[in-house]
């Protein structure tokens, strides 16, 4: 089986970790040679030297992406569950990652702020908090995904099933 990275982005609480948790379940039990990479695990893997600032989180990808590359010399494929949100570090994913893939989760931000079990949203609104994707940093539409999927409107286990079909996993 060929290796594969699958990337799934978008704002924080749009549900990527809950999703990702399942969608890794779903295809650990047939390939064995599978991580999930979750943005928030990974910053704590480092010396958590960087910040959520604009520069910061984009070398935070990079990082994303020399793990990435470095699990493809072993023949581990991934699911990474990061926010992503700059188009320009997409791009550059897809350039250096063999067999990218990228999900895009979405739904509206009242949704997320019911969501939010980091409370970064309400702070961020009033302006008690900085560095918020979708608040004072801009979420770039990403324009180049395999799937676009509003999580509001379905299931976490029906978007999985969708990507697994979309993407011809299983």
């Amino acid at each position: 089986m060929q290796t594969y990275s699958i990337w799934i982005i978008g704002p924080s609480a749009v549900g990527k970790t809950t999703v990702s948790k399942i969608f890794y379940n779903q295809l650990k039990i047939k390939n064995d040679k599978l991580i999930l990479i979750d943005g928030d695990q990974v910053r704590n893997l480092y010396e958590n030297n960087l910040g959520y600032d604009p520069i910061s989180r984009s070398k935070n990808t990079y990082r994303y992406i020399n793990l990435v590359k470095w699990l493809m010399e072993y023949n581990i494929s991934s699911i990474v569950a990061v926010i992503s949100p700059f188009e320009k570090d997409r791009e550059f994913c897809r350039k250096e990652i063999k067999n990218y893939k990228q999900i895009y989760l979405r739904c509206s931000m009242d949704e997320r702020i019911k969501r939010d079990k980091k409370k970064l949203y309400i702070p961020a609104l009033k302006g008690e908090k900085k560095h918020v994707v979708d608040v004072d940093i801009p979420f770039d539409l990403p324009i180049n995904n395999e799937l676009s999927i509003d999580t509001e409107k379905k299931k976490p286990g029906s978007i999985v099933e969708e990507i697994i079909k979309k993407l011809k996993l299983l």
